[in-house]
């Protein structure tokens, strides 16, 4: 059983490939689903297919923030027709970025765009990563419930598995991540640091440093303490 790994679908829209994707993943032992902001009648739907049905019946549906909260890494995917401000992983590499990125072990969650649109802009800030699947050029879209057996597959190799089970010295979690970066902002506008700079902006640029850093646990939570006490000077 892969417990490391969750698997986060963002606005799906067609019941097939729901539930082709949770039937991947009962394949393959995973068992963490979250689905973020379905449409309500299509996944009423697919709560009765059949096969899958165990991942399905403990689904969560959250907001992207309270689905990835308890992950140390985060991982968006993409067909490679966008240009993208995250480094790409193609998924044969996917042993040796683990092995590099969580040394002392960790979670991991894979997040998967809807149909039509893929991840926005928004979703991939929250991403250490693009994880792509190499694909003949000539058609490199794959629909969900495919790339979510590929990519399950993947993570079923003892290699991967193993290293997401893990404890260690695990990173700072997503939540954490997320909680620095509120606190930042607030301590920002106390000390009038970065003045004028629309406040989405800043936020990003501080994803983006975060998720460059390698913060343990331990040391994110000393950041938390300390902005939180800058904030209310």
């Amino acid at each position: 059983m892969t417990s490391g790994a969750r698997f986060v679908l963002v606005r799906p829209r067609n019941p097939n490939n729901i539930g082709a994707a949770a039937r991947a993943m009962a394949n393959f032992g995973l068992s963490e689903l979250v689905v973020v902001d379905p449409y309500a009648p299509v996944w009423e739907e697919v709560r009765s297919s059949i096969g899958g049905e165990d991942v399905l019946k403990n689904a969560k549906v959250s907001p992207l923030a309270e689905a990835l909260a308890p992950c140390q890494l985060v991982l968006g995917t993409s067909d490679g027709r966008r240009a993208l401000r995250r480094p790409v992983v193609p998924l044969p590499k996917l042993a040796d970025y683990l092995k590099e990125t969580l040394p002392g072990g960790g979670r991991l969650a894979i997040l998967f765009g809807s149909e039509k649109t893929g991840l926005r802009n928004e979703d991939l800030e929250h991403c250490h990563a693009v994880l792509r699947i190499p694909t003949e050029p000539g058609a490199p879209s794959m629909n969900l419930g495919q790339a979510a057996a590929v990519i399950a597959y993947e993570l079923s190799r003892p290699e991967l598995s193993e290293k997401l089970r893990s404890p260690g010295r695990p990173l700072a979690t997503a939540a954490q991540r997320e909680d620095l970066v509120q606190k930042a902002l607030r301590a920002m506008d106390r000390l009038g640091y970065m003045r004028g700079t629309p406040e989405a902006a800043k936020a990003e640029r501080l994803r983006q440093a975060l998720l460059r850093w390698r913060l343990i646990r331990q040391d994110a939570a000393l950041l938390q303490a300390l902005l939180k006490r800058v904030a209310a000077l």
